[in-house]
């Protein structure tokens, strides 16, 4: 009975100083990092929890905001640390924003302080800033979150099915695509639409229509850990497509002088490696006609037909036209082509695995197949203009 009572005491000793240690603490829960005049200028988001004993006071910021400079990363936190009452503790981190200089530059320089971290889980999401600082990526206030980097945590896994972001914006996933051979990593990109000292402040969320907004952007090619070129919007999605990644697509197809949209969830892409010189790649898959802005009868199983045909020629364009690009523009093998070479003739990429992106890639002969069927009009078979 001794020994039972001793052990629920320590037990409950165990627990007080558990939330005395967590009361000393500054949960970070993101970070961005510029380049500030060949410094690194790093920011931590940081939660403003409320004091021992009180309660949140009505209108007090829930985050905190800290920024210093440094030679490297772990210099700037450093001075952050100086500037905080509260242990900076870094496990709840879940967004790191980049800005384009550092990018350019190269992630890895950025990535030692990170992995070397023991609080960091390495589960965060990785996402660059378009043209703005990225510090002001966590000031901007949203009107359906608390924390700005929830915000963007928020906004990257509701996009995951639509834009086929999730494994681009997992850390861990670039990282490893940077050490994987024949692999070269992609990262999605945030834009802020607005005034970035107007998203700061309280009054942005206060109004009907947010003047300043967060917004994904459309990916970003790296070769090994630089920054080579952002892609556009359909460059984006034929990527998405070719990796196998695009678990919803909303694709426009031209029918005549008319626009049809065609809603499909279920596309799947292989790739077969007939050579190391060349492959084909397989897309199939089913889709909803989601709308149709002309007089097309759907009830005419010709008019569906000619529709259909017109998904498969257009798709199989636009792939066809993005591979294209990226082998000679922007020569970087984000596919994983090099990677099917490597694990099928290991000796074969053993002689071309150092000119691979700036040679060879461009030269592999790519053979495209669609096979997407349109399965549903939606609830109707004529137009509403037909019907009319």
């Amino acid at each position: 009975m001794k020994k039972l009572i001793l052990l629920i005491i320590c037990l409950s000793l165990c627990g007080c100083n558990d939330y005395a240690e967590l009361n000393r603490l500054s949960l970070v829960t993101a970070a961005a990092i510029d380049k500030n005049q060949n410094k690194y200028e790093v920011t931590l988001l940081i939660a403003n929890s409320p004091k021992q004993d009180t309660s949140a006071k009505e209108g007090e910021a829930k985050t905190t905001v800290y920024k210093a400079n440094g030679n490297t990363i772990a210099s700037a936190i450093k001075a952050i640390d100086r500037k905080t009452p509260k242990q900076l503790y870094f496990s709840h981190i879940n967004v790191v924003v980049i800005s384009e200089e550092i990018g350019k530059e190269g992630f890895l320089k950025i990535a030692d302080w990170l992995i070397r971290n023991p609080q960091t889980r390495n589960r965060f999401y990785l996402v660059q800033v378009n043209k703005d600082k990225a510090s002001d990526v966590l000031k901007i206030i949203s009107p359906l979150e608390s924390f700005p980097s929830q915000s963007i945590a928020t906004l990257i896994e509701s996009n995951k099915n639509s834009r086929a972001i999730g494994d681009s914006a997992s850390y861990s996933n670039f990282i490893g695509r940077i050490l994987e051979k024949g692999y070269e990593p992609l990262m999605p990109t945030i834009n802020i639409n607005g005034n970035p000292k107007k998203g700061a402040k309280q009054e942005n969320v206060e109004t009907a229509e947010p003047s300043t907004y967060l917004s994904l952007g459309n990916l970003a090619i790296y070769k090994g850990d630089k920054l080579i070129k952002t892609t556009n919007k359909k460059e984006s999605e034929m990527i998405h497509i070719i990796n196998n990644e695009a678990k919803e697509l909303l694709y426009s197809v031209k029918y005549k002088d008319n626009h049809a949209s065609i809603y499909s969830n279920d596309l799947k892409t292989k790739i077969k490696l007939n050579n190391s010189n060349s492959l084909d790649i397989y897309v199939k898959g089913t889709g909803t006609i989601y709308e149709i802005n002309g007089p097309i009868n759907l009830n005419k199983i010709k008019n569906l037909k000619k529709l259909e045909k017109k998904w498969n020629k257009s798709l199989k364009k636009d792939i066809d036209e993005t591979i294209k690009k990226i082998q000679n523009d922007y020569k970087s093998d984000i596919f994983g082509f090099g990677n099917l070479i490597y694990k099928n003739y290991p000796k074969k990429w053993k002689k071309i695995e150092n000119n691979w992106n700036s040679k060879y890639f461009k030269n592999l002969k790519i053979k495209i197949h669609t096979n997407v069927k349109i399965v549903s009009t939606g609830s109707l078979t004529k137009t509403l203009e037909g019907e009319k």
